[in-house]
């Protein structure tokens, strides 16, 4: 064992009660003087070298005290030592001497001073022995609470600024001869240590709060003496107790800091939370709401099924009467206009075949074309009197044949009436010599004025009936707007359920029959209308459009108003050019045309349905070429038979109506089909050869040439056509070049010079037309022409 003296290191000392300040007021103050110095003694190893087993041993009594003492010492500790430091200027006495009564303040005073009546500390050496006892028994005890007294010592220290320090209760000092320089804690009585730490505290003021005292100068002197210990300055214990207020102040706003900010998220979660119910009620209530419509909505679209269910067949046959309707009326005209042309080419045919038997047996001098004229007229008046249907009774007495004769003479007498017609144009456009004049044939009508007022009162009722069809329901069914508004409140408000239950495929046929009766009313034939002025069209333009008109870039819908066209009005369309259009009608054609276009605007290219109705329109364009004949018979027939000239005039302003029909599908139908239909098969095969027929007559093949060009203008001919398009109309420049040639010789035989002049203009504006300028210059200087082309 080594003789050095040992050194216990020893934690905060807890606060005594007042229980143990009244117990200690009992005692002797010679008997608290000899324990502290046997604390001191024991504290400091003096007197370790006693024997245990020796005669000085302390009898059981005095055992028994110690340890009564030390209970009470123990037991003191469980008062709280207070959680703040005063920040008085003024002393803190004034807190600790209330406590005392005025023995213990005396006592407190004078050990501050100094009582000259202590006992020193070797003075008491004989009774070593009982503070070797104490000294172990003190180990003992603080052996088992060593533990438990740590724990309190980290307590105190996480109480902040208000908790005493270690030092406040021990005085520290430092070893000289121990090489760790380890503090060296006096384990003095608990009565004068805090009287002593008080004190202290009052001396130093709040400045110092944790600054340890300075012992007693007994003391002092005899630990300086014998161990050479030096206790801290007050300069550095003050560094000491600025650094730890230091600390923990910074440790205090570091917990301010963490509980600012666990305040804010616990509001921030708070917020949040009320959010989320607030947002869970909202949809609480819009399920609800959901739930509410959607049931509505089911029974809705179940009733309107059945409802459109049972009227889909009355729709189907309204469609189908008044297609029927038309039909018959296009049927009619068809019917009329052929037995016109019978009537007329059974006579004209039989004149023409007698006088060119004549012709060809006879010659063609003047008294052959008397001759010829003569047998003309006995044809025609054999062939009329052959077709002339007899009188037929039927079981009633009534003659079937009768409605038949009436129809000839009612035709026949619409004949005469063209004729006349006919023979007037003819004078005063030789007269006045006016080009691009429209010839008999070229704007006539078919239709009588009894059948088309006989259609039109059919229509009506039919439409009539139309509208009865809804009649019987209310207005949420029967109202086109009422059922876009249901379905499109489901569109804005649950586009989700919307778009999840396919409605985009189901809409169109739900809003197909309300379409379909209102396209009962349109009749591409016979009127200009577009889609955009119909109701349906208004409604479901913008069906599921934004506010602010315009619809979203995946909007499933977006398509609804061309599949109706498509599905509805584009086989509409279809039938009526099918069945029902008159190719020969100007005006039908340029109808349906626009019908055609308005289709394209909405329909995709790539329909079948579109392609389907191309292709019909090109074969009924090719069925009327074939079906039109444009007679080829030579002036002297035609001055040998009466209505020949007429007859032919008239089939080729038809051919040349046929011609301006097919021109006006320019923005329809492709170039190359065109050039076909108008240039290949009509142009070149049936009215060029009639030119060529009648070209001895020099005005009526200028005139007819005229019409013919006229009817080009805009596709093959004017100002805004290219040169290079002309390629085509080759044939068509060589007839009106051969009439130049012919209008040469005839004016060198003997025509007028302002005859001739007048059809040399006529045909140099032709070859302008056409932009053939060469040879319009040259047609100007070859009669003399001054003006400019």
């Amino acid at each position: 064992m080594s003789s050095e003296p040992k050194i216990v290191l020893k934690g905060l000392l807890k606060p005594q009660s007042q229980n143990l300040n009244s117990e200690q007021e009992n005692v002797p103050q010679h008997k608290l003087d000899k324990d502290e110095v046997e604390s001191r003694l024991t504290t400091m190893a003096i007197g370790k070298e006693v024997d245990m087993d020796s005669s000085a041993f302390p009898d059981q009594a005095t055992i028994e005290a110690i340890k009564a003492k030390k209970d009470r010492a123990r037991k003191s500790f469980a008062r709280p030592a207070p959680d703040y430091i005063s920040l008085d200027s003024g002393s803190n006495r004034g807190g600790i001497e209330e406590e005392l009564s005025d023995e213990e303040e005396a006592e407190f005073r004078g050990r501050l001073l100094g009582e000259s009546g202590k006992k020193g500390v070797f003075e008491v050496v004989e009774e070593r022995a009982i503070g070797v006892v104490s000294r172990k028994d003190e180990i003992h005890d603080e052996d088992n609470d060593d533990e438990e007294e740590k724990l309190w010592e980290e307590e105190q220290f996480r109480k902040g600024l208000g908790k005493r320090l270690d030092d406040t209760s021990n005085g520290v000092v430092i070893s000289s001869n121990t090489t760790a320089g380890v503090a060296m804690v006096h384990n003095m009585p608990q009565q004068h240590q805090k009287r002593f730490g008080y004190s202290t505290m009052a001396s130093y003021g709040s400045m110092m709060p944790s600054v340890p005292p300075a012992p007693s100068s007994s003391i002092v002197g005899a630990a300086g003496a014998s161990q050479g210990l030096d206790v801290a300055s007050i300069s550095q214990q003050a560094e000491i107790a600025k650094k730890a207020l230091q600390e923990n102040l910074r440790r205090l706003k570091e917990s301010h800091a963490r509980t600012i900010s666990s305040l804010s998220k616990a509001d921030e979660n708070l917020s949040a939370s009320l959010f989320n119910i607030t947002a869970l009620e909202k949809s609480l209530s819009a399920a609800g709401e959901k739930f509410i419509f959607m049931q509505k909505l089911r029974d809705y679209v179940s009733v309107i099924c059945e409802f459109l269910q049972h009227k889909a067949p009355l729709i189907e046959e309204l469609e189908e009467h008044m297609q029927k309707l038309n039909e018959e009326r296009a049927l009619a005209v068809l019917e009329r206009r052929s037995a016109n042309n019978d009537d007329e080419m059974l006579e004209v045919e039989a004149a023409v075949k007698a006088a060119m038997l004549v012709f060809s047996e006879r010659g063609s001098s003047a008294a052959m074309i008397e001759v010829a004229t003569n047998a003309a007229q006995a044809a025609s008046i054999a062939i009329r009197e052959q077709v002339n249907l007899p009188v037929k009774l039927d079981e009633f007495g009534r003659d079937v044949n009768r409605q038949k004769r009436l129809d000839m003479e009612r035709r026949a007498e619409a004949r005469q009436r063209r004729k006349a017609r006919f023979d007037s144009k003819r004078l005063s456009s030789m007269e006045t010599d006016r080009s691009y004049q429209k010839i008999e044939g070229e704007s006539s009508t078919d239709e009588s004025d009894s059948e088309s007022t006989a259609y039109r009162s059919n229509r009506d009722m039919l439409l009539q009936t139309a509208n009865e069809i809804f009649s019987d329901a209310s207005e949420e069914y029967s109202q086109l707007s009422a059922v876009k508004q249901k379905f499109e409140k489901l569109k804005k408000d649950y586009s989700s359920s919307y778009r999840d239950a396919y409605m985009s495929l189901s809409i169109p046929s739900i809003f197909s029959p309300y379409v379909r009766l209102e396209l009962l009313r349109w009749d591409p034939l016979h009127g200009d209308e577009d889609f955009s002025d119909m109701k349906w069209h208004n409604l479901l333009f913008n069906y599921g459009f934004c506010e602010d008109g315009s619809s979203a870039l995946d909007d499933s819908d977006a398509n609804l108003v061309p599949a109706l066209v498509e599905k509805i009005a584009l086989p509409v369309l279809h039938h009526e050019i099918s069945h029902c259009w008159d190719m020969l009608s100007t005006q039908e054609t340029k109808n349906v045309v626009s019908a055609t276009s308005l289709i394209i605007d909405y329909v995709p290219p790539s329909s079948e349905a579109l392609a389907e109705l191309l292709v019909t329109i090109r074969s009924r364009l090719r069925d009327a070429i074939t079906d039109i004949v444009v007679p080829t018979w030579t002036p002297l027939v035609m001055k040998a038979v009466p209505n020949a000239a007429r007859v032919a005039a008239y089939r080729f302003g038809m051919s040349v109506r046929l011609l301006r029909n097919i021109c006006l599908w320019k923005d329809i139908l492709a170039l190359p089909v065109l050039e076909r239909l108008a240039l290949d098969d009509l142009l070149c095969g049936k009215i060029l050869p009639h030119i060529r027929c009648i070209a001895s007559d020099v005005h009526d093949a200028v005139t007819r040439t005229e019409r013919i060009v006229a009817s080009l203008s805009g596709v093959w001919a004017g100002t805004s056509v290219s040169r290079d398009s002309s390629s085509k109309l080759q044939p068509l420049v060589d007839c009106v070049l051969s009439l130049g040639k012919t209008l040469e010789r005839r004016h060198a035989s003997g025509v007028s010079e302002s005859q001739a002049g007048g059809l040399a203009r006529r045909l140099k504006k032709m070859l302008v037309e056409l932009n053939e300028y060469d040879n319009a210059r040259d047609i100007a200087r070859r009669f003399h022409l001054k003006e400019a082309l």
